[in-house]
């Protein structure tokens, strides 16, 4: 991950250190082709941010088992832009960012990994591994309010009873809640709402 010049500038390296600026215009066309190739084989897709996108696979599994197509999707892309991406897949857009983080923090997953709802104790594993703070919209803040209540890992989220969750945080988290066990309460937007 980058950080930011400002707070490196003063660090003392064990050798000489060359900076670059930032180019949002090639990370822009950059990710125009990645979601152009992605578009190639997917039948929906969100344009989440500059380098994440969510895609819509359902019924991808009557075709292809979901990893395989993973694999399809990063060497489409790779071949086509020369970039390596990672592809978590889930029943659920916070299901499917925790399989993408799973598929980056173990290697043995080969950059792809799909959780889904006939594998419940995979899921359950990569869960009980996946720290609060690394779920998908969990700040900071109201990661350490989780742990001071004992809730330090993901499962322990998502067995946490939604009513509570929303009483002593907000309906936010209720929603995030549900998505850990399954239940979609985050659509996919193809067309970005007009601003």
């Amino acid at each position: 991950m980058g950080v930011p010049w400002f707070q490196l500038k003063s660090v003392k390296f064990p050798e000489p250190v060359i900076a670059f600026s930032s180019n949002y215009a090639l990370y822009a066309s950059m990710s125009n082709r990645v979601m152009s190739h992605l578009e190639e084989l997917a039948p929906g897709v969100e344009q989440y941010s500059i380098d994440e996108m969510f895609l819509d696979v359902r019924g991808i599994d009557s075709c292809i088992d979901f990893e395989d197509f993973g694999r399809q999707l990063r060497e489409h892309v790779r071949n086509g832009t020369s970039l390596t991406i990672g592809v978590g897949m889930g029943p659920t857009k916070t299901l499917a960012k925790s399989a993408q983080w799973a598929s980056k923090e173990w290697p043995q997953f080969g950059g792809v990994l799909a959780l889904t709802p006939g594998n419940i104790r995979r899921t359950e594993k990569l869960l009980s591994l996946q720290p609060v703070e690394e779920i998908w919209g969990v700040g900071r803040r109201i990661s350490k309010k989780l742990n001071t209540m004992g809730i330090t890992t993901a499962l322990q989220l998502a067995r946490a009873t939604p009513v509570f969750i929303r009483k002593n945080f907000n309906v936010v988290l209720e929603r995030t809640v549900r998505e850990l066990t399954g239940e979609s309460c985050i659509s996919l937007e193809e067309a970005p709402p007009p601003k």
